[in-house]
């Protein structure tokens, strides 16, 4: 006899497990299906090293699933979930031993700033304070289905600051940080973090990722999840369990069952049915869930299209991680000790130049010659992702998936790229050499999308983050409300609002919609609406 649930859900990423979670707490039987042998999705964490050395694969720190109606609704710490919050939050380090180092005190950091440009430091105290506000209005709009730009503008322009900042929304950030800052350290320093959401410097309609990210710095802490980010995603499955979900691990789901245009459950890969009564979920991308699992018969031809032109990340990392008999030990901490206290550090960059050069190689498939390091040592924070007396250390370098010949091509060259990159951080943290490494595993952009196939291309946000794949055109216009044209199929995965990011909107969200169209109560609703 068929298994039958209310609701199924196809990955056991984080956001497909808060899409359960929340449903099974609710009370209807919930059945998780998990391609891979371990759940988290970009929440992972595994010894691919040494035995006792845990590598987060994916996500590192996370800021706003912390604060946000996820941890509270769905009471994570109860079920072990606990995080440190390393400050300084980031600090960028040059070769001429100084360095800019982001405190959670913005006094601390601006004191750092003055050593390039007392303006500079001026400019930045000003740029948090002004837009602090205007920040929490947008982290709020994350935790909804995403307005209409008509809304979104009529919010926003009450005010200058509002005003300015949607002007911002429409540069690059590149743009942003050449017209507030004078000094090329702080141009530098801010735009290495912006990169994090993987987009080149240069790429227009995401300038506003500048103020969002410093007032965001100094209001709301980055955490490191303790024993690895894949403690998050365990958290949420044992509350899932713990109200009767389900999770199954290496159950490859083949096609969603489709039965007069309505999804009625899934086939796995080895012709193993299983029937959902109320609604089936898709932590995947829009392109895999609609090409792969739906079929082009089911779509009709304008959706298709649209499918079909949904664009991967523009930027993928790729990622040498490292086993360690100590951290890294970066020469700027002669000059300023709390370097090596930062959560991450980031380097490579001595002139601003090295962007432009950077996203040549990048757009033209070659291994771009300009590092812009971005690296962590977890376990200086969280001893318990080393053995004891040692450390894990990793470091993004920016990349592209199609190399020139080919993405294959990335499994001949990864080992020579990982020796020149590593060279170029030995430049600043010179004991990232010899007997200190104690085994290297280079994690490539190829790599990415064999591991966890949501990411297509090595896509870590499940698609492009730019105007045209944001907010209400997320996936694209028209189909941003969570709702698939298969009724009784929905996308709680990151190629929905708000795309990308350790913060569990995309899941609630999703729920939030299942709900409304089952005419089920949100529970959740009123234990989260302060926050959201």
């Amino acid at each position: 006899m068929p298994e039958t649930f209310d609701l199924v859900v196809l990955g056991g990423g984080h956001n497909g497990l808060v899409t359960a979670a929340l449903f099974a707490k609710a009370g209807w039987s919930v059945c998780v299906l998990e391609r891979r042998h371990n759940i988290g999705g970009g929440c992972c964490t595994e010894e691919v090293t040494l035995p006792g050395f845990r590598h987060n694969l994916h996500s590192q720190g996370h800021v706003y699933i912390t604060g946000g109606p996820v941890f509270k609704s769905l009471e994570l710490d109860k079920f072990g979930c606990q995080y440190v919050f390393p400050d300084p939050t980031c600090a960028c380090v040059f070769k001429d031993g100084r360095s800019i180092v982001f405190y959670r005190d913005l006094k601390a950091t601006c004191e750092t700033i003055a050593q390039f440009s007392k303006k500079d430091a001026e400019a930045y105290r000003q740029m948090v304070n002004n837009f602090e506000p205007l920040n929490r209005l947008f982290v709020a709009s994350w935790y909804q289905p995403p307005l209409p730009p008509s809304k979104i503008y009529a919010a926003f322009e009450k005010s200058p600051g509002g005003l300015e900042l949607l002007q911002m929304w429409n540069a690059s950030c590149q743009d942003i940080v050449n017209e507030y800052f004078e000094s090329d350290q702080l141009k530098i320093a801010v735009l290495l973090m912006a990169m994090q959401g993987a987009n080149l410097a240069d790429l227009y309609g995401v300038g506003a990722y500048v103020p969002i990210l410093c007032s965001g710095m100094h209001s709301k802490p980055y955490g490191l999840c303790v024993g690895g980010s894949r403690y998050l995603a365990e958290a949420i499955a044992r509350c899932l369990e713990a109200n009767g979900g389900v999770i199954r691990k290496n159950a490859s789901v083949d096609r969603i069952l489709i039965e007069k245009g309505e999804a009625k459950g899934v086939r796995l890969d080895d012709g193993t049915e299983i029937f959902a009564r109320r609604a089936v979920a898709s932590n995947t991308n829009v392109k895999t869930l609609m090409l792969r699992h739906v079929g082009e018969e089911h779509l009709e031809a304008n959706f298709l299209r649209r499918v079909r032109a949904y664009k991967p990340d523009e930027v993928t990392p790729f990622t040498p991680h490292y086993a360690l008999s100590e951290p890294p030990r970066y020469l700027a901490s002669e000059k300023n000790p709390d370097v090596q206290k930062a959560m991450f550090v980031s380097w490579g960059c001595e002139d601003m130049g090295a962007f432009a050069r950077h996203a040549g190689d990048v757009r033209s498939g070659r291994l771009p010659q300009d590092v812009t390091g971005f690296s962590i040592a977890p376990s200086v924070h969280d001893p318990s992702q080393a053995p004891p007396g040692k450390h894990t250390a990793f470091v993004w370098q920016y990349a592209c998936y199609h190399l020139a010949g080919g993405a294959g091509k990335w499994d001949a060259v990864k080992e020579e790229y990982a020796d020149y990159v590593e060279g170029v951080w030995r430049g600043y943290a010179p004991n990232m050499a010899g007997t200190n490494i104690l085994k290297r595993f280079v994690y490539t952009p190829l790599e990415i999308e064999r591991t966890n196939m949501a990411m297509f291309e090595g896509s870590f946000h499940h698609g492009l983050c730019s105007p045209n794949q944001m907010g209400s055109f997320r996936p694209f216009a028209g189909w941003s409300h969570y709702r698939m044209p298969i009724k009784k199929l929905y996308l709680c995965g990151s190629s929905s609002h708000p795309a990308g990011g350790v913060t569990g909107a995309p899941g609630f969200n999703c729920a939030g919609v299942i709900a409304d169209d089952a005419q089920t109560k949100k529970w959740w609703w009123r234990a989260s609406k302060s926050l959201a």
